[in-house]
C-alpha cells in the first residue's frame, strides 16, 4: 500500500504542474503553406499573426500571459498537416492558426476534431465546411458566393464561353469553386467549353495555355494560387494578346502582379480586403506591419490579423470553466480592420467581397 504522505506528494506535484501550465505562455499554433509555390500567402498570414501577438504581449499579455507562436509548414501535404496537429496537441496549444488552403483544412478537420483543439482559418472557403458544428472557425466567404459572383461579372461582360484551369493542389477549394461557378454560369446560359487541371501531371504551363486558347473562349478563367496563376498569363499572353482572364481570389496577392507584370494587366479577381482602405485602424495595422515585415501585406495578412483579433479576444474574456469553442461563437461582434467580426453558431463568418481589375501594376476596386 502507497504511503499517504506519497499519495499527498503525487497530489500536489500534479497540481504544481496544471498551475504552471496555467501561468506560462498561451501556445497558438500555425500551420500554412510556407514553401514552394503559393507560400507567399501562408508567409503573409503568419506575418500578421506574429505582429498581432507581439503587440498583445506589448500590452501585458492575454490575462498576464504572453502569447507564443508555434509555426508549421505543411508543404502542401495532407500528411504532413496532420503530423503537425498531433504534435502541437502534445505540446500543449491553446489554438491553431491556419491552414491557408481549403485542401489541408479537409485534411485536418477530423484531426483536430478528435483532438478538440480549436483551429481558425483565415482563408479556407470551400463551400463543403459551412453549416456544420466542429472545432474548425472560419473567417472567410465561402466559394458559394464568390464562384457565383464571378460567374454573374462573367455573363455581365458577355463572357458567355469560358475555359478553366484548376489546381489539383488544392482540389477542395479548386473542385469546390468550379461546381459553384458552374451552377450560377449555366443558369445565366454560360458554358464552360474547356477545363483543365494544373499541378496534376507533367503537363507544361504552356501546354495548359495552348488547351486554355485553343477553343477560342470569350474569357479564361485561373483558379490557382499566385505564381501559377501569374505563370499561366505569361504563356497565355504568347498565344492570345487580347483574350480577358479573369484569376478566382486566391490568387490576389502582390506576387500575382510581380511575376506577371504585363501579363496580368487588366486581369480581374474578387478581393476580401479593401488595401486603399483609409480607416485608422486599417491605416495603422498596414504601418506597423510594413515597419516589422518590409512588406506590404496581403489578403491572408488581413485576414490573419482578424483571426487573432477574436481569437485572442475570446481567450482573454473567456470564464475559466467555458470551453474555447463556446467562448468563440459567444463573442459579440468585435470589430477587425475593415468589418465587424463574428461567428455564427456553426463558427462560420463572412466577408465583404468586390471586384478589382489591375491597372498600371496596381489592384484597383471596380466601380
Amino acid at each position: 500500500m502507497r504511503p499517504v504522505s506519497n499519495v499527498f506528494a503525487l497530489i500536489f506535484a500534479c497540481f504544481l504542474v496544471v498551475a504552471c501550465d496555467q501561468s506560462g505562455p498561451i501556445k497558438i499554433g500555425f500551420i500554412a503553406g510556407l514553401s514552394g509555390p503559393g507560400s507567399d500567402t501562408g508567409t503573409d498570414a503568419l506575418n500578421a499573426l506574429k505582429l498581432a501577438a507581439q503587440q498583445v504581449n506589448n500590452d501585458g499579455g492575454i490575462n498576464g500571459r504572453m502569447v507564443e507562436i508555434l509555426p508549421r509548414d505543411d508543404e502542401k501535404s495532407p500528411e504532413v498537416a496532420q503530423q503537425h496537429v498531433r504534435e502541437l496537441s502534445q505540446l500543449g496549444v491553446d489554438a491553431i492558426v491556419g491552414p491557408i488552403i481549403s485542401s489541408i483544412g479537409m485534411a485536418i478537420l477530423p484531426v483536430i476534431n478528435e483532438l478538440g483543439i480549436v483551429t481558425v482559418s483565415p482563408t479556407v472557403s470551400a463551400a463543403e465546411f459551412a453549416g456544420f458544428r466542429d472545432y474548425l472557425f472560419r473567417m472567410n466567404t465561402t466559394t458559394r458566393e464568390n464562384a457565383r459572383a464571378y460567374a454573374k461579372r462573367s455573363i455581365e461582360l458577355d463572357r458567355k464561353r469560358v475555359s478553366i484551369a484548376l489546381d489539383g493542389q488544392n482540389e477542395a477549394f479548386a473542385d469546390s469553386w468550379y461546381r459553384e461557378f458552374l451552377l450560377e454560369f449555366e443558369e445565366l446560359d454560360g458554358r464552360v467549353i474547356s477545363k483543365n487541371w494544373i499541378n496534376t501531371s507533367q503537363a507544361s504551363n504552356a501546354e495548359i495555355a495552348r488547351q486554355l486558347v485553343d477553343d477560342a473562349p470569350d474569357a479564361i478563367v485561373l483558379v490557382a494560387n499566385s505564381s501559377d496563376s501569374a505563370n499561366l498569363a505569361l504563356e497565355i499572353r504568347k498565344l492570345s494578346k487580347d483574350i480577358p482572364i479573369s484569376a478566382a481570389e486566391w490568387a490576389g496577392t502582390d506576387l500575382l502582379i510581380e511575376i506577371g507584370g504585363t501579363a496580368v494587366e487588366g486581369m480581374e479577381l474578387v478581393q476580401a480586403y479593401d488595401r486603399y482602405d483609409t480607416n485608422p485602424r486599417f491605416q495603422q495595422f498596414v504601418a506597423d506591419y510594413e515597419a516589422m515585415f518590409d512588406r506590404h501585406p496581403g489578403f491572408s495578412a488581413v485576414l490573419a490579423y482578424d483571426a487573432a483579433t477574436v481569437l485572442f479576444t475570446a481567450l482573454k474574456t473567456k470564464h475559466p470553466d467555458q470551453k474555447l469553442a463556446n467562448a468563440m461563437t459567444d463573442l459579440p461582434p468585435q470589430m477587425g480592420l475593415h468589418q465587424e467580426l463574428k461567428f455564427d453558431q456553426y463558427g462560420d463568418g463572412n466577408r465583404d467581397v468586390y471586384f478589382v481589375t489591375i491597372q498600371n501594376g496596381k489592384f484597383i476596386r471596380v466601380k
